[in-house]
């Protein structure tokens, strides 16, 4: 999980932070199908991901005492990719949106599964991907996070993949920065077949 007072170091006193130099820029998931590589700026969390489950948390290297330049945008992202044949769901992106925005979907997106909690604030579909802006009044996924979210949903190697994306709620991401570091991160996710041809998405 991630420490609070570790994130508060990156984003309060980012240069203060005792640097290493290991960091981890990609993850496999997805038995290796998927491959997840971080923007410029960004690492994988390697203690707080789970990728036995397929689950990868991205922060700002150097929150996690690695060497990196300080990301444009600093947030907090998660990757979770589903299993085989699971990516059919968002075949069509319009029936996927549409559903999202209803209160069933609504319960989805919401951390505690309380519809009440979600409130849609814009909502977009296009070339097999669905990106979701929201605030969600639940507790957040890791405390100190604030309550607004930007979700993406895509289909890659079959699987379902979704992209969460979040600021700190002493540093809260709004419109812009939000929508940018979810585009920045979902560049990053690719099939394995074709992540090794791609550079690296800056920040």
């Amino acid at each position: 999980m991630i420490r609070l007072s570790v994130a508060l170091c990156g984003v309060l006193a980012i240069t203060a932070c005792t640097p290493v130099p290991t960091a981890t820029r990609s993850v496999s998931l997805g038995q290796g199908e998927v491959v997840a590589t971080t923007p410029a700026g960004y690492c994988v969390d390697d203690v707080a991901s789970q990728t036995a489950r397929d689950f990868a948390i991205l922060a700002p290297c150097a929150t996690l005492g690695a060497l990196a330049g300080v990301p444009a945008v600093i947030g907090f992202a998660t990757v979770q990719v589903g299993p085989a044949d699971s990516g059919s769901v968002a075949a069509d992106e319009l029936a996927l949106r549409d559903y999202l925005i209803t209160q069933d979907g609504a319960r989805l997106l919401s951390q505690s599964g309380d519809a009440k909690d979600v409130d849609i604030l814009s909502s977009q579909a296009f070339n097999s991907q669905v990106m979701i802006h929201f605030t969600d009044a639940g507790p957040p996924p890791f405390a100190g996070l604030q309550q607004e979210e930007w979700r993406a949903f895509t289909n890659i190697n079959g699987r379902l993949v979704t992209v969460g994306v979040r600021g700190l709620a002493v540093a809260p991401l709004n419109e812009g920065p939000g929508a940018t570091l979810l585009k920045l991160v979902l560049a990053g996710v690719q099939a394995a077949t074709t992540a090794a041809d791609q550079t690296v998405p800056d920040a």
